[in-house]
């Protein structure tokens, strides 16, 4: 396994959007030069490309309340600690690993659209904890006047092995049946 290269951070506070504009928000602390790709089926088949936050760092901002909605990980089945307008897919629960409520991960997807937002959740491995990875590929990166083919040149990323559970990463390579 690769270490991460140094590099300066460039941390941003950005909008973002599903397809469709049903989901509007805002990330905040979103460092550019962390973007990754996890090779697990789910990541692979939709294209993500996640850049890991903390928890907290991504708010919902058009709820039909007018009020922001933060996005946290909560180990709960309770439906409404999440904003009404996303809808959920936790691999784990489908492929019957685990019980609902006790997901590893949650894969948040616009209700309308489909397209695959955030992945929130709680790994027990490796120390890793609390995560929250926002899909870069749904934020405004042009109204930073960011060039979404700089920031995710396959030697600048960070790869996550998370086909096997071990959610080892790695820099420049991506682990077996990674995407580029």
């Amino acid at each position: 396994m690769s270490t991460a290269p140094e590099r300066p951070v460039d941390k941003h506070d950005i909008i973002g959007s599903c397809h469709c504009g049903s989901i509007k928000f805002k990330a905040n602390n979103v460092d550019l030069g962390n973007a990754g790709r996890c090779n697990c089926t789910i990541c692979s088949a939709t294209g993500k490309v996640g850049i890991m936050l903390k928890p907290g760092d991504i708010s919902v901002t058009n709820t039909p309340s007018g009020e922001p909605v933060v996005v946290t990980y909560a180990n709960s089945t309770d439906a409404s600690l999440f904003p009404q307008e996303l809808t959920y897919y936790s691999p784990a629960y489908h492929r019957g690993e685990c019980k609902r409520g006790e997901e590893w991960g949650r894969h948040f997807f616009c209700k309308t659209c489909s397209i695959n937002l955030f992945i929130v959740g709680n790994v027990p491995v490796n120390n890793i904890g609390e995560i929250l990875s926002v899909n870069i590929l749904a934020l405004d990166l042009k109204g930073l006047g960011k060039d979404l083919k700089e920031i995710v040149k396959p030697e600048k990323m960070r790869y996550v092995n998370g086909l096997e559970n071990t959610f080892a990463a790695s820099f420049g390579e991506p682990h077996a049946h990674g995407l580029w």
